[in-house]
């Protein structure tokens, strides 16, 4: 009972974070601050951004891929302006204009870059002031926009704009029972989820009656991804913390069935129903040219968006985070669920850049190793996923590698770390967005 408690908690908590949370991943309390100055210190690699304030910041990030890449800073409550200025390393100019009652700052960027990380100076003997650093890297353009914090909106907003009224709040059910405690705050579940296990489906790449791609030396891909599979299985649960699922546990599954297409879609749905938190699937990819070798991380792409509500549609499954969007106007049921694949989109990028950051050096790569596809696994709109191809089982080297323990004990464990990095980051996340809640 109380995991399926602290289970709801979590959904609770992904609602409130997609429908009822911040515009944007908002940092920092106070009042009004003061911009003072913004200064520049680059590396090799690496730039350092950082914004004098008198007072602490309120402040927003948000960007785009226009030329090198933009990076916005939205300060809340700003006085005072500061005139543009030329940038150094990755920043060609900064400049500054009026937004409402504050500032926008914009970073255009001369090479491109991600978001490594934000943060905050409170001042110290010597230093009255407050400074919010931004340290980037150099990236590509999926880097940068994989690094940006998720937009998130507020269904109600979303619902007065496009109908012209609110929704109603419903009255609160009658306790029954006078021990039966309240049902717990968001800021209440946020505690309780943030120590229940976190969720991980992994997919084992075919099986059953499609056997998938096959190497030089006979090896199946069905067979490849069922030894990865629970290889990652057991380090996880090794480590703790997770409950992890697997879409099937042998090549005999009876939920494996004929149908490929009805088999993916029983994979997606199966995410879904499992409450998942990420999801992953693994495969071992096959060319005609076999001297091709080397791993390649899969995200969904853009294009593929609006396939994914079609689907949801025609299968009677249009819903986000168990709320029905049948239940919404069209239009604004339209809209949440884009809204809710925005977000997801936005963390199965982060999730795929940790992973090839991981990978690298463990195994062999592809160049431009993080890809997009129109994948059928990827379409749940609220799990985030990747489809991870290991190696291409049809070079040699890769199927070798495919059948080591050594090399998979070394792979599937930098695909451990990377999903303990990606929720500990989530977890930073949260803790933020709730900090401005904490000291109010």
């Amino acid at each position: 009972m109380m995991a399926r408690f602290c289970k709801a908690s979590q959904r609770l908590m992904r609602v409130a974070a997609v429908f009822a949370g911040l515009a944007l991943a908002l940092a920092g309390t106070g009042r009004a601050a003061e911009l003072l100055d913004v200064r520049f210190g680059p590396g090799k690699d690496k730039t350092r951004i950082v914004f004098d304030l008198k007072g602490a910041p309120q402040y927003a990030v948000s960007g785009d891929d226009l030329g090198a890449g933009r990076i916005f800073v939205h300060f809340e409550s700003l006085d005072g302006a500061v005139s543009a200025k030329s940038g150094m390393g990755h920043v060609a100019a900064a400049r500054f204009a009026s937004e409402g009652r504050g500032v926008r700052a914009m970073l255009e960027l001369k090479k491109t870059a991600k978001i490594k990380e934000v943060f905050v100076i409170e001042p110290s003997p010597g230093v009255a002031k407050h400074r919010l650093v931004i340290d980037l890297v150099t990236a590509d353009k999926a880097g940068l926009l994989a690094s940006l914090p998720a937009r998130k909106d507020d269904i109600a907003a979303i619902i007065e704009q496009v109908t012209g009224a609110a929704p109603t709040e419903k009255a609160p059910a009658q306790v029954a029972h006078a021990d039966i405690p309240p049902a717990p705050s968001v800021k209440e579940s946020a505690i309780a989820a943030k120590a229940e296990s976190q969720v991980v489906v992994i997919d084992p790449g075919h099986g059953g009656r499609d056997p998938g791609s096959q190497g030089q030396s006979g090896t199946y891909e069905r067979t490849v991804t069922m030894t990865a599979a629970l290889e990652l299985k057991a380090l996880l649960e090794k480590r703790g913390g997770y409950d992890v699922v697997l879409t099937r546990e042998s090549d005999t599954d009876k939920r494996i069935i004929s149908s490929q297409r009805d088999e993916l879609a029983r994979r997606e749905s199966l995410a879904r129903a499992a409450g998942a938190d990420l999801f992953i699937s693994l495969h071992a990819d096959a060319i005609s040219q076999p001297a091709v070798r080397g791993a390649s991380v899969y995200t969904l792409s853009e294009e593929s968006t609006a396939r994914s509500a079609k689907i949801a549609k025609s299968q009677g499954d249009y819903q986000v985070y168990d709320v029905n969007l049948k239940e919404y106007d069209s239009v604004v049921g339209d809209i949440l669920f884009d809204k809710a694949q925005d977000t997801t989109m936005t963390k199965s990028s982060k999730f795929a850049e940790i992973l090839i950051k991981n990978l690298s050096g463990k195994t062999p790569m592809l160049n431009r190793s993080h890809r997009q596809g129109d994948l059928r696994v990827l379409l749940a709109p609220d799990v985030p996923a990747v489809l991870l191809e290991m190696a291409f089982i049809s070079n040699a080297k890769d199927e070798a590698n495919l059948n080591s323990p050594v090399w998979r004990g070394r792979t599937m464990g930098a695909v451990a770390d990377s999903i303990d990095a990606y929720f500990e980051s989530e977890s930073r996340q949260r803790q933020a967005q709730l900090a401005p809640a904490a000291g109010q």
